[in-house]
């Protein structure tokens, strides 16, 4: 058995005897980014050329990073994309089911993992609280893990339990979590929510996007009950809903009357309904994203929001202006797989225009991140536009009846330059 860590305020020698030149150190993302750590590392000139792979990130701890870090990540979300237009981060286009796969025998497979844990309990047992996703992977497959451990990670069950005698260094901080504020949608975004959830009833099993359009699909519900959550993230309004009973998921033929997410993405108030439901699990992509898994969840509807959407039912969520902006991530493993799903749906859910005016329903999208054949329902301010099983051309007229109004000629002449 290993000796426990020696730990320290920045125990930079000791984590430093565990990287050597080379080495792919993957290291966790959102809430549980191990900043205090990552820093550690970069303030020391003794750290080794080695590359450091990332996820999405709500700080700027990665701008600190000397140049002689490689910096790899598979979210061009800001602040990556700037990183990524400067020169300083490779972007992967990948999707989430295959992260799994990258860290573990890919190209970016983890010599170390560098994770956020909570303190021990009394069975000397951490958690990665917080997250769990494709640092889960990584920290079972890494030759060394280096560890930051902070007293405001709270413990969750799940694929989160790390041995203390499995972490080979580490640094004690109490830094404060980053946090991610709920999100107020628009009466236009209410709109949208509103269409949605005429998809959603008692019994449903939900994935939705974090940001403003999920907030206001589920703000649309009404009086729907024994919900079922199987989610990449899960923030306060559903932690909410799961406290208050709304969901229960009693319905799942999976992980029946637990909420499944891959990591929490919130406020403090989440973490703090986090660290007191006994019913939350935070799993791993492999399973969070397996689509065996997903098929299994019966009435299962996910909804995700995309940049644009072509007449040809093709999405970007990815580039705009030919800049990288967002990330493959998971929607495609949902979209693909929640139809599956005895009453599945999958919605892409958008404004029809920009803030600025330009049409977000275009005759053909700049990057395409989900083919055509990938997407069953499209939904606007404007309405509902079903495309599973559609041809070609009905498509393209249910596509351009939810597109702003003041756009739908132009649309219609593009289709027909199309061929549809």
């Amino acid at each position: 058995m290993r000796q426990s860590p020696r730990v320290g305020l920045l125990a930079n020698e000791s984590v430093l005897r565990h990287l050597r030149p080379g080495d792919t150190i993957v290291a966790g993302q959102v809430l549980g980014e191990p900043t205090a750590l990552l820093d550690a590392l970069f303030s020391s000139p003794e750290l080794p050329d080695v590359r450091l792979f990332v996820g999405m990130s709500l700080t700027d701890v990665h701008r600190r990073a000397p140049g002689h870090v490689q910096l790899v990540s598979s979210v061009g979300m800001a602040p990556n994309g700037q990183l990524a237009s400067d020169g300083r981060m490779d972007l992967i286009p990948c999707h989430m089911s295959d992260l799994p796969w990258l860290v573990t025998d890919g190209p970016c497979r983890a010599d170390v993992a560098a994770i956020l844990v909570s303190p021990p309990n009394e069975r000397n047992e951490c958690s990665l609280g917080v997250v769990s996703d494709y640092i889960w992977p990584a920290l079972r497959a890494a030759r060394s893990v280096i560890a930051e451990i902070n007293p405001n990670v709270p413990f969750v069950h799940g694929d989160t339990i790390v041995a203390l005698d499995r972490i080979d260094a580490a640094v004690h901080s109490d830094r404060p979590l980053p946090e991610y504020a709920r999100a107020a949608p628009s009466d236009l975004e209410l709109a949208i929510g509103r269409h949605v959830a005429s998809f959603i009833s008692d019994g449903s099993c939900l994935q939705l996007g974090i940001g403003r359009i999920g907030e206001a699909v589920l703000r649309s519900i009404g009086s729907a009950r024994h919900l079922g959550i199987h989610a990449g993230m899960v923030g306060d309004t559903l932690l909410e809903f799961a406290r208050d009973g709304i969901v229960d998921n009693s319905r799942k033929a999976i992980d029946t009357g637990l909420t499944v997410a891959g990591s929490i993405l919130g406020s403090a108030n989440a973490l703090a309904l986090a660290a007191a439901d006994r019913n939350l699990r935070l799993r791993a992509i492999d399973h969070t994203h397996a689509p065996g898994e997903i098929a299994r969840l019966d009435r299962f509807v996910c909804v995700n929001s995309a940049l644009e959407v072509d007449v040809l039912g093709q999405v970007n969520a990815e580039v705009a202006g030919g800049r990288y902006v967002g990330a493959v991530g998971g929607a495609v493993d949902f979209l693909r797989n929640s139809v599956r799903a005895a009453g599945g749906h999958s919605i892409v859910a958008l404004p029809s225009t920009t803030a600025k005016g330009r049409p977000r329903v275009v005759a053909t999208v700049e990057h395409a991140t989900a083919t055509r054949s990938d997407v069953d329902v499209v939904v606007t301010e404007h309405g509902i536009a079903e495309l599973r099983g559609q041809s070609t051309g009905e498509r393209a007229s249910r596509l351009i009846a939810v597109a702003a109004p003041e756009h739908r000629d132009e649309l219609a002449t593009a289709a027909s330059l199309l061929g549809v």
